[in-house]
This record gives structure tokens, C-alpha cells and sequence, in this order.
């Protein structure tokens, strides 16, 4: 007789599927998980933070999801709880032999097939603050739910170490899921979802593949496959994923231009990124006025959602077809639409949405028009609520399965801005992503300073930057 599983299991959402697809495809295992650190500029007492990461494992049910394959298929579950009798501490002699450390442990992959969701280290680093770094598989935490996890565990260990009492508690990832799989099984509601895509994917024909590393690659494949008139050529080869990263900085004075433009004019921070990322992407190749990236998107409009964790982040496919005749602000409102737009579809599933528009080309499993991922983590700026500075980090993960991961966040440093490209070698060298990232700030600046500068000037300037 089979025993039963002695605890509730659940099919994983729309979010986890589009992270498990990931590692299920890629030869590398370390593509779907999320490696951080959090630093804060106090002397940290580990015996006390072991006690408050306990405290943690109870008020984040997310740190307590586990999985199983059952019947070849991937199932979760929430372990009722789980202790932690003693948490690795590092001991750093510098930032040096601290980096290289994290730089080795985020490439290290995290098999929550096999039992490992996450892991965790206590550090201290000479003349350089105390920290935690936690390595967590992406079915259990997206970035914003790491960035839950640290506050809320700072939080606890304040209240400890002063006697005040807990914050106010989380909310529940388990209930999140059982909303999430109603919706799923609601699938009439997904035929308006449906027929929007079909819509969005078919204006302009087919996309347009804008590499970030220019035309070179789609010529190839146009010769090779005999079509000089092919758009998307296969440029997701998983046998080919290996990855750099270039880190860029935006500075604090012009970090608050951006801020300030961006609240005066109630344009999301990640919409003026992307605007000035895709301009110069534009520029690169033929001047195409087509061109298609994605974005992550948390769904963490509510009070709930923003202090949770877990994982709630879904990709969303941006394409945006705007003239040369379009004035800067004409084509981030454009921009800024279309993202509006794909909001409001959030409930049809990425992996359905991408199905649909690989069945409407007819693209194989490694074509695919994005010339880019972009991901925009809200790092607050200050914790002067709990009387400390801090710093945040992300790690390059050594490979990734689009051509180019961008990750932009506050930085709580200097508050500027910190942009990461983690970029294929196989398709891209360091000078192009360094231009890259010249020509997006370039942009984003010229046209906060100069609403009505036009695209085709903006292409200009990135052209001459070129050269």
C-alpha cells in the first residue's frame, strides 16, 4: 500500500512554471535562482541573528516551500517548521577574498530538486560591515521577495536585541498559491487574454530580433538558412549559455534628475531604463523602429503582495514599434502603454503567451525575438527606521538563457542607481555592453533634460557614440 504524503501538496503556479521551465531546459542548473547579499554597517551579533532567522523561518512561509516530483511531475509543499541549530559564518580578510567567495557560491547551483532551496551565510568583512548572503532557488523567492526576506529579518533582529516587540507579520505565500490556482483553473476567463495577445503579437508582422550585439548574428543566419529576409534568428541555444557580467553606476546627482522626472511625470523608473536601452538597440541595428524585450513583472500591486514573499513574478514581452518622428516623451508614453497594457493581462500564463506567439511565427524552442530580460529591483534607499546603513548586491549567475540580463536597482550607497549585464559571450563582447550602457544613460538624460528631443536625434547620438 502507498503511503500517503504527510503533507498538502500543490501544483506550482504560473510564476514557478516559467522558473522551472528554465531549469528544466538548461544543461547549467544555476539559471533560476537569485544570489544576493545584504550588508549593514553595525557589528551583527550571530548568535542573535540565528535567533531571529529562526524567528523568520516561522513568519516567511516561503523559506518552508519545498518540492517533489510525483508522477513525473514537479509538486510543493509547506513544511509546518523548521529550525536552523547553527548558520555558516564567513570571516572575510577583505572585500577581495569576499567577493571571489559569493562569486563562486552564486555560480554553485541550487537544486531544489534534490532538497537545497537555499543557502545562507553569516559574514563579517575587515573594515567592511557584517551581512548575509543568501543564495535561493527562484521557485521559492523572486528578487523582491529576497529583498522581503532581509528586512523583515533585520527588522526581527532589531526587536530582539532591543526588546520591542516582532513587526507586524508577514502574509501567507501558501495562500497565495490556492488564489493563484483558482485563477488557473478559470480558464474561460483566458479567452479575452488570448485573443489581446493573437492582437498585440500580429500589429507590425512578425518582430524584429534587435541584438544588443548587433546585426552580425542575423546576417549569419539569414545566409545559413537561405532567407535573406528572416527576422529571428535561433539565438537561444542552451549548449551556448555562458555568461559575463559588467556592472554600471548612475551617479547621485543624476540618479535624482531620474528620480524626480519619473515622479513628476508618473513614469515607472523601469520604463525610462528600457526606453533608453531599446534606442540604443535601435540604433544598432538598421535603425528599426521594431524592437522586442522582456521584463519581469512582480505581481505586487496589493498591500498583501508587498509584504509577502515568495515568488510572483511573471516575464512580460515588451514590444514597441516607435518612428524616428516620435518626440522622447511621445515614445515613453508609448512605452509606458504597452506595459500598462501587458499589467492588465497578467493572468494569462508567460509560458502560454510565449506558446501562442511560437505557434503564430512558427519560431523553434531556441528562437525567440527578445533581444533582452530587464529586471528593476526597488532597493529602498534609506533604513533609518531601523539605525543602519546598508548596501545590497547582486551576483552574476555564469549563465543565462536570453542574450542579455539587465538588473537595475537603487543603490542605498550613494542613492544612485546600479545596472548589472550579465551577457552571453558566445554572442556579445564587454565593449558592446559597456556601449550599451553609455548610450541607455545618454538617452534617459537627454531626454529628461529635453522632453521634445526626437528619436531620430536620439538615434543620432548613440550612432556618433558608436563610431
Amino acid at each position: 500500500m502507498k503511503k500517503e504524503f504527510p503533507y498538502k501538496l500543490y501544483d506550482l503556479i504560473p510564476s514557478q512554471e516559467t522558473m522551472y521551465l528554465m531549469f528544466k531546459y538548461t544543461f547549467s542548473k544555476q539559471i533560476s535562482q537569485i544570489p544576493t547579499s545584504f550588508s549593514v554597517d553595525i557589528d551583527l551579533d550571530f548568535e542573535l541573528m540565528t535567533k531571529a532567522l529562526n524567528i523568520e523561518l516561522e513568519r516567511n512561509d516561503s523559506l518552508r516551500l519545498r518540492f517533489i516530483k510525483q508522477d513525473k511531475k514537479i509538486r510543493q509543499y509547506f513544511l509546518p517548521s523548521l529550525k536552523m541549530s547553527k548558520v555558516p559564518c564567513k570571516y572575510f580578510r577583505s572585500v577581495e577574498e569576499q567577493e571571489a567567495f559569493f562569486a563562486k557560491d552564486a555560480q554553485t547551483p541550487v537544486r531544489f530538486d534534490k532538497g537545497i532551496n537555499y543557502r545562507i551565510y553569516f559574514y563579517k568583512t575587515a573594515n567592511a560591515g557584517n551581512g548575509i548572503y543568501f543564495n535561493v532557488s527562484h521557485l521559492n523567492m523572486d528578487a523582491i521577495g529576497a529583498m522581503v526576506f532581509y528586512l523583515d529579518l533585520i527588522g526581527v533582529y532589531k526587536a530582539l536585541a532591543k526588546g520591542e516587540e516582532l513587526p507586524a507579520p508577514l502574509y501567507s505565500y501558501e495562500e497565495y498559491i490556492q488564489k493563484e490556482l483558482k485563477n488557473v483553473e478559470e480558464k474561460k476567463k483566458w479567452d479575452k487574454h488570448e485573443k489581446w495577445y493573437r492582437d498585440y503579437f500580429a500589429k507590425g508582422g512578425e518582430p524584429f530580433y534587435a541584438a544588443v550585439h548587433g546585426p552580425e548574428f542575423l546576417e549569419k543566419a539569414r545566409i545559413k538558412k537561405k532567407n535573406p529576409n528572416l527576422r529571428v534568428p535561433a539565438a537561444y541555444n542552451p549548449l551556448l549559455d555562458k555568461c559575463n557580467m559588467v556592472t554600471g553606476h548612475i551617479g547621485t546627482e543624476d540618479a535624482a534628475k531620474i528620480f524626480s522626472f519619473c515622479k513628476e511625470n508618473s513614469i515607472a523608473p523601469e520604463s525610462l531604463f528600457m526606453f533608453g536601452l531599446r534606442t540604443h538597440c535601435s540604433a544598432l541595428n538598421y535603425r528599426t523602429d521594431d524592437v522586442f524585450m522582456m521584463a519581469t513583472c512582480s505581481k505586487r500591486a496589493g498591500i498583501k503582495e508587498k509584504r509577502m514573499s515568495g515568488c510572483l513574478v511573471q516575464p512580460i514581452q515588451v514590444r514597441t514599434i516607435i518612428p524616428e518622428q516620435a518626440t522622447f516623451a511621445e515614445g515613453l508614453n508609448e512605452y509606458t502603454s504597452v506595459r500598462t497594457q501587458l499589467y492588465r493581462h497578467m493572468d494569462y500564463p508567460y509560458i502560454t503567451a510565449r506558446d501562442l506567439s511560437r505557434e503564430m511565427y512558427n519560431y523553434n524552442l531556441i528562437q525567440g525575438p527578445a533581444c533582452m530580460m530587464f529586471s528593476w529591483i526597488p532597493v529602498p534607499l534609506d533604513l533609518d527606521s531601523f539605525g543602519v546603513k546598508f548596501d545590497f548586491r547582486t551576483y552574476d549567475l555564469g549563465r543565462y538563457f536570453t542574450p542579455l540580463y539587465t538588473i537595475c536597482s537603487t543603490d542605498p550607497k550613494d542613492k544612485g542607481i546600479n545596472l548589472n549585464y550579465m551577457y552571453r559571450v558566445k554572442l556579445s563582447e564587454k565593449q558592446q555592453i559597456e556601449k550599451l550602457h553609455e548610450n541607455a544613460v545618454k538617452v534617459v538624460l537627454a531626454g529628461i533634460e529635453n522632453p521634445d528631443i526626437t528619436v531620430k536625434e536620439l538615434l543620432d547620438m548613440c550612432e556618433s557614440n558608436l563610431k
